[in-house]
């Protein structure tokens, strides 16, 4: 008769712990998932930061860019000057119209690129964002499950539990 007994009990603690265990597991899952979001949030931070500091320097490069250019043109015009042709002649001002085309451009090209470069982390943040709202509920999603799981142990003991006790009267 008493081993009947100990039977049912480690039967009732056996389902007990494995409802307990799951219940811990996703707990645990829980966590890795926050902590995984967290650290997507951190890049996500980090990305828009570096989409502003992108279009910070690009705004400075453009603007040295355009001193640059500035200055070459007034280089070009005072070497015309010196050359003793008349400035206000066709040709002269279509190298000047010329020169300037050509240095803005310069000046447009690297504006573009810190446009080009701001963008993509601006995308990068986007995707660390999303990356962090999936973790955050794949975390609500482990511990719905995990109380799923340790409902369905707990089912599972009590069937087991019930035809032992059955057998046992």
């Amino acid at each position: 008769m008493g081993l009947p007994v100990i039977g049912l009990g480690l039967t009732a603690v056996s389902t007990l712990v494995g409802a307990v265990g799951a219940i811990s597991a996703g707990q645990a899952q829980k966590s890795q998932a926050e902590y995984t979001a967290q650290v997507a949030r951190n890049n996500a931070q980090t990305a828009q930061q570096n989409a502003e500091y992108a279009s910070n320097v690009g705004e400075t490069q453009a603007q040295a860019q355009d001193f640059k250019s500035r200055a070459a043109l007034g280089a070009i015009e005072a070497a015309q000057g010196a050359s003793g042709l008349a400035l206000d002649s066709p040709t002269m001002r279509d190298v000047r119209r010329d020169a300037g085309q050509i240095l803005r451009l310069d000046t447009q090209n690297i504006a573009q690129n810190a446009a080009l470069r701001s963008r993509a982390y601006t995308g990068q943040a986007a995707e660390f964002g999303a990356q962090s709202q999936l973790q955050r509920m794949a975390g609500a999603d482990a511990v719905r499950g995990s109380y799923l799981k340790a409902a369905g142990t707990l089912l599972s003991g009590a069937s087991s539990f019930s035809e032992k006790w059955t057998k046992f009267s």
